[in-house]
C-alpha cells in the first residue's frame, strides 16, 4: 500500500463542471462569490481602503459570444499563480472566514466554453499573469476512451501558462469565457434576475424597508455583506430584486408589501444561529405567480443565496405556502457549511437544531396565512350583509311575498355576519400580540364599525305594494286569482313566480 498511488480518472472534472449542478448559471455565482472574497481579503491587507472601493464588472456579449467577470481587488502574485489556479479542490482558503472554500468553482466555466481564461494582476508587480484552460480540447480527450490520462494530467496537457508586462499599479482578477456554448448564459435579462437573487448585492433603496432590515441586523452584531456588482459597462450596480407591489400572471399590480416582520432562530445555548425577514402582504392568503422572482423564503450564507427559491419548501406544512410568502433567512456562524453544489447545507447538530426550529416558525406562518384568509373573507360577510340590509331598507318590492323572501336572505347574511364578527373580534386580540396579523387586520378592516347585532333601523318600515292590475275581473274573480297567486308563490321561486303571476294578470287586464 506504501507504494500503491489511486488514479483520479479524466471524467471527475466532467463531474466538477457540468455534472455537479443543475443550473449553468450556478458559474456567476461562483465567481461573484471569488471575487467577493478577494474584495475581502484587498481590504484585509489595505489594497482597498474599504469594501465600497471594491467593484465586481460582469460583460455578456452575446454577438461575440463572450463572457468575462473581473474585479479590481488584490488580484494573485505571479509566483502563486499556478498553484492558485492550477490546483483542484485544494483551496488554500479558510472555511471559517471565506465564501468559497473548496477549490472547484473556478473550474464550472470549463462546462460551457471553448477557452476559460484567468488573468490577473498583483499590485506592485509588473506582470500580468495569463492562464488559459482549452475546454474544447479537454471536451476531446473525455470522450476519447482511448485516453487513459489522469485528471491532474488533463489539466495539465490542456493549460497553457504566460506573462506579460504591466503596470506596477494594476490590481485585478478576470474571468473570461469564449465562445461560450450556452445559449442560456448569454441571455443578459435572464442572467439579471438570477445576480438579483442570488450575489450579495444591495438592497434597492427604493425597496422600503432595507434601512428597518439592515437595524434589526446592526442590533444583533450582523452585517449584511454587500457589494458593488455590475452587469455590462453601461449598465448601473445590481440591486436584489425585492419591491413593494406583487403581481398577477398578467403582470398587473394585485397587493403590496404592507410591511416586514422579522425571523429568529436560536440554538440550545440561546445563541443566534440565523435571522430572517417577510413581508407582510394584505393577500398572504394567495400564492404569488413566478414572475414575481423574488418569491419564497430564500436562504442565505454571507448573504450568498443557498439553493433556490424552492429550498425551503419542505419546512412548511404544504409545500405550496412557500411561495405564499417573500423574504430571507440569514444563517450565521461557522457550523453553517454548503455542500459542494452549494444548494443546502451539511449535516450537523447546528443544522438539525435550525430545522427543528425552522419548522415550528413556518408552521405559524402556515396559520397566519389562514388567518389572512379568515380577515379577508369575514370582512367581506360583514360588509356584504349591511349593504343587503341598505338595499332592504330602501327596495321598492313588487308582493309581499318578494318582501318575505328578501327578509329571509337578509337574516341569513345577518347570522354569517354576526358569527364573521365574533370571529374577527378574536383575531384583534390575536394581533395585539402579533404584529403581522395587526398589519393586515388594521389594512383590511382599517376603522369600519364591524359591529351587526344593532346594525340597521329600529323603527318597522311601512311598505307599500304595487298591485297587479287586474281590471277585466269582477271582485269575486280577483279574489279567487289573488288565491291563486298565493299557491303559485308558495309552490315556485320568486322570479318563476312573480313572472307567471305577471302573465296573468296581463291577461285579464
Amino acid at each position: 500500500m506504501k507504494n500503491y498511488k489511486p488514479h483520479i480518472g479524466k471524467n471527475v472534472i466532467e463531474t466538477l463542471t457540468l455534472g455537479m449542478y443543475e443550473d449553468a448559471r450556478f458559474i456567476y455565482r461562483e465567481y461573484v462569490q471569488n471575487a467577493a472574497d478577494q474584495i475581502d481579503v484587498a481590504v484585509e491587507e489595505g489594497v482597498l481602503n474599504r469594501k465600497n472601493d471594491g467593484e465586481i464588472n460582469i460583460t455578456i456579449d452575446k454577438i461575440h459570444k463572450l463572457i468575462s467577470i473581473k474585479d479590481n481587488a488584490t488580484g494573485i502574485k505571479s509566483s502563486e499563480v499556478l498553484q492558485f489556479l492550477g490546483d483542484v479542490a485544494n483551496s488554500q482558503k479558510d472555511r471559517t472566514k471565506r465564501k468559497g472554500f473548496r477549490g472547484i468553482g473556478r473550474l464550472g466555466g470549463l462546462g460551457y466554453c471553448e477557452k476559460l481564461i484567468f488573468e490577473t494582476s498583483y499590485k506592485g508587480e509588473n506582470v500580468k499573469s495569463i492562464i488559459t484552460l482549452n475546454a474544447k480540447q479537454l471536451k476531446r480527450i473525455i470522450e476519447d476512451r482511448t485516453i487513459t490520462m489522469d485528471a491532474a494530467t488533463v489539466i495539465s496537457v490542456i493549460t497553457t501558462f504566460d506573462k506579460i508586462e504591466a503596470d506596477m499599479d494594476e490590481h485585478f482578477f478576470k474571468v473570461e469565457l469564449r465562445n461560450v456554448t450556452n445559449e442560456e448564459l448569454l441571455d443578459e435579462g435572464n442572467i439579471r434576475n438570477y445576480l438579483s437573487m442570488v450575489a450579495p448585492i444591495p438592497f434597492n433603496k427604493e425597496f422600503p424597508f432595507w434601512k428597518k432590515i439592515h437595524t434589526r441586523f446592526n442590533e444583533n452584531n450582523i452585517t449584511i455583506e454587500e457589494y458593488d456588482v455590475h452587469l455590462n459597462i453601461n449598465e448601473e450596480k445590481l440591486y436584489k430584486a425585492y419591491k413593494t407591489d406583487i403581481f398577477s400572471k398578467n403582470n398587473e399590480p394585485v397587493s403590496k408589501i404592507l410591511d416586514i416582520a422579522f425571523i429568529e432562530i436560536k440554538n440550545e445555548e440561546n445563541e443566534l444561529i440565523a435571522l430572517g425577514w417577510y413581508g407582510v402582504s394584505d393577500l398572504l392568503n394567495k400564492i404569488i405567480y413566478s414572475n414575481n422572482i423574488e418569491r419564497g423564503f430564500r436562504i442565505r450564507k454571507d448573504n450568498i443565496q443557498i439553493g433556490s427559491e424552492d429550498t425551503l419548501n419542505r419546512f412548511f406544512s404544504e409545500d405550496r405556502f412557500n411561495h405564499h410568502f417573500i423574504g430571507e433567512i440569514y444563517v450565521l456562524g461557522s457550523s453553517f457549511i454548503p455542500n459542494a453544489r452549494r444548494d443546502y447545507f451539511n449535516e450537523n447538530k447546528t443544522v438539525q437544531t435550525f430545522e427543528t426550529k425552522l419548522e415550528i416558525e413556518f408552521n405559524a406562518l402556515y396559520r397566519f396565512s389562514h388567518i389572512s384568509s379568515e380577515i379577508h373573507n369575514r370582512f367581506k360577510e360583514i360588509t356584504s350583509y349591511k349593504e343587503k340590509e341598505r338595499e332592504f331598507s330602501e327596495k321598492e318590492f313588487r308582493s309581499k311575498n318578494e318582501e318575505n323572501h328578501y327578509r329571509e336572505q337578509l337574516s341569513i347574511s345577518k347570522g354569517k355576519a354576526i358569527k364573521a364578527e365574533n370571529k374577527l373580534v378574536k383575531i384583534f386580540e390575536k394581533s395585539l400580540d402579533n404584529r403581522a396579523i395587526a398589519v393586515v387586520y388594521n389594512h383590511v378592516v382599517r376603522e369600519y364599525d364591524i359591529s351587526v347585532e344593532n346594525h340597521g333601523s329600529s323603527h318597522p318600515i311601512e311598505r307599500h305594494y304595487y298591485e297587479l292590475s287586474l281590471s277585466r275581473l269582477t271582485d269575486k274573480e280577483k279574489v279567487i286569482v289573488k288565491e291563486i297567486f298565493s299557491i303559485i308563490e308558495q309552490n315556485l321561486s320568486l322570479e318563476k313566480a312573480e313572472m307567471l303571476k305577471k302573465k296573468i294578470a296581463e291577461h285579464y287586464n
